[in-house]
């Protein structure tokens, strides 16, 4: 009999922890569950120019990692900026390694575009963005430690 209670504990742990994760579709664009994930992180709904949102989630275990790829024009980059209280920095220590290889983030980009982030206080959560303004392409990572 206890083992059954454990089972079912155990069960029902792994069906609360699979519910709870962030639904998304990382390998196609423009989906209503990655639009979505882009107004949860950004705080406002994407507007007529944010265009092939992608969006992935890592939340299993203790650190998290949100990451986003579309395009958008500087307007709604300056307004993520500004939501997000990001700072635009030249410093290459907003270490976009720690991200997924997907087909989308094109890590070429990101070298040459314009960069921002900020850190908690204590610098265990991390949101960083990169902008290129040549090919309007929005590269997010948040992540914690």
């Amino acid at each position: 009999m206890l083992y059954r209670s454990f089972r079912l504990l155990g069960l029902l742990s792994l069906l609360i922890a699979l519910i709870a994760c962030t639904d998304y579709d990382y390998d196609v664009p423009d989906t209503e569950a990655n639009r979505n994930g882009f107004d949860r992180h950004f705080g406002f709904v994407a507007s007529a120019d944010v265009k092939d949102v992608y969006y992935f989630a890592d939340e299993m275990g203790a650190d998290v990692l949100y990451q986003l790829g579309f395009k958008a024009g500087p307007e709604t980059v300056a307004r993520i900026v500004d939501e997000l209280d990001l700072t635009q920095s030249n410093v290459e220590d907003i270490n976009p390694g720690l991200s997924y290889d997907l087909s989308w983030w094109d890590k070429v980009d990101i070298q040459q575009a314009t960069r921002y982030w900020i850190s908690n206080a204590v610098q265990d959560y991390v949101w960083a963005l990169w902008y290129s303004e040549t090919t309007q392409c929005v590269y997010y990572l948040e992540y914690s430690l």
